[in-house]
């Protein structure tokens, strides 16, 4: 939901701005640099549209945003995160609307709109690898199963898409399937409530009862939340179903990497006076026929929230006005989270309300960017080096990297010799390090130019390291 914000407010950054003391240029912060921001019309848009949603694909060390305009998608390259490129564009399939929406299953990207016979498009994002700056990106099909969508939920585990917000099946879940992606074809449906938005996973969570099942994590507006058992497309069952007082339109939320837990947002608590400060609920989903509210961790802010997703232990949330803040997600069983970055995209205000600021967050780079879409612009940001110098892989215990004076201190436990790769934010391969089992190794990156390092091992583990 949201209006669109009519100011443009800040010009193209092309050079990477520090978050030094709380300020990154004019954009208040805190552990994330300024990477770029490019505006709504220097990524193909006409005014007087608005930008909305955005995701991300990557291929081969390249790294790409599909940011969602009122008139169309763009394609943009942010390996080089401080010099964004526009390469693709894909015009609305109808008439332009305030909302779009984009997800990713096997290298093809499926769009919605809210935008009457819009349907879904879906294009063949390898295409883009080879393409002009600003080129139009054909389709590979045109689903017109459905007219208008609030959103679209994907599984890519399953070849699966699911329109949400519809106008079919009472706004439910319109299923899809995309295993042949220039064929789709309606697979099933879930009517029993209007579905603002969903997480849809192949359950791999503490209830076995589901275990190894397609379930929906299910927010239905002004109805609640479901858990719905997607399974059998053709025979879709609600499994459970929570509701509160306290909650006035259940927008938007995403489980804990453990699948114990759902963090879930509410859109209209605070301008509706029920929340004085920003609020992210906790539900206890570990037994899914009988989900229980935990409670709510308030934010610093009365801002209003949007989206939020979780990755490596760490909630990201796009909360409008506020822009996004990150935040540690410590015990949520006790309610316990830490904020520890927020890079605030509309530095004139913080209030509550939908027409301005940050409007999703895609933290899923392997680089570390991470891509913000607002109304008006995208920004691309990165950990701040001050703050996180060295990001290590999820199995850290294989391969550790600290950072020393113009060295990389290296330790990659492994069972014999290996070869460490090192790339640059350009997917280059910048050098490779040989090493020995448990055995530590320094190495010199003094003149090495500013900018983001990844480093690869044989058997896949990674880390990611900052130069500045």
């Amino acid at each position: 939901m949201g209006t669109v914000a009519l100011v443009v407010f800040c010009l193209s950054v092309s050079a990477q701005t520090p978050c030094e003391n709380g300020m990154a240029g004019q954009y208040p912060c805190e552990g994330l640099d300024l990477m770029s921001v490019r505006s709504f019309e220097e990524l193909g848009g006409t005014p007087p549209g608005n930008g909305n949603d955005c995701w991300g694909w990557s291929r081969d060390g390249r790294e790409f945003v599909l940011f969602g305009r009122s008139d169309g998608t763009s394609i943009v390259e942010i390996t080089d995160p401080v010099n964004p490129v526009m390469l693709g564009n894909v015009p609305t399939a109808s008439v332009p609307s305030l909302w779009r929406d984009i997800k990713v299953v096997d290298d093809v990207a499926y769009i919605v709109s809210e935008a009457g016979e819009h349907g879904i498009q879906a294009i063949d994002l390898d295409q883009v690898l080879t393409m002009e700056p600003m080129s139009e990106v054909p389709l590979i099909s045109w689903y017109t199963g459905f007219g208008g969508a609030h959103n679209i939920a994907a599984n890519p585990e399953t070849g699966f898409v699911y329109g949400v917000g519809t106008d079919t099946f009472n706004g439910g879940l319109h299923v899809v399937d995309v295993a042949n992606p220039s064929v789709p074809t309606l697979a099933g449906s879930w009517e029993e409530a209007y579905i603002h938005d969903a997480q849809i996973v192949v359950y791999n969570g503490p209830d076995p009862d589901y275990v190894g099942k397609e379930i929906a994590f299910a927010f239905s507006g002004f109805s609640g939340f479901f858990i719905v058992d997607v399974e059998d497309k053709t025979d879709c069952q609600t499994i459970s179903f929570l509701g509160d007082e306290s909650w006035v339109y259940t927008h938007q939320g995403w489980l804990t990497e453990d699948q114990r837990f759902v963090l879930l947002n509410d859109e209209m608590d605070e301008v509706s006076g029920i929340a004085e400060q920003t609020r992210t609920w906790v539900l206890n989903v570990q037994d899914l026929d009988n989900p229980q509210i935990v409670g709510f961790y308030e934010g610093p802010l009365s801002v209003t929230d949007h989206n939020l997703y979780t990755h490596e232990g760490l909630v990201y949330e796009a909360n409008y006005y506020a822009g996004v803040q990150v935040l540690d997600i410590i015990n949520p069983e006790a309610l316990e989270f830490e904020q520890v970055a927020f890079f605030d995209t509309n530095p004139f205000s913080n209030q509550g309300g939908t027409s301005g600021g940050a409007w999703n967050v895609y933290p899923y780079f392997e680089s570390g960017n991470i891509a913000i879409s607002t109304q008006s612009h995208l920004f691309v940001v990165a950990p701040s080096a001050t703050v996180s110098a060295v990001t290590e892989s999820p199995e850290a215990s294989a391969l550790d990297l600290r950072m020393g004076e113009g060295v990389i201190h290296t330790m990659y436990t492994s069972a014999e010799r290996q070869t460490l790769q090192v790339f640059d934010a350009m997917g280059r391969l910048r050098a490779e390090w040989p090493t020995w089992p448990d055995m530590a190794m320094t190495w010199v990156v003094s003149d090495w130019d500013p900018g983001v390092y990844v480093v690869r091992g044989r058997d896949g583990v990674q880390a990611r390291f900052v130069l500045d």
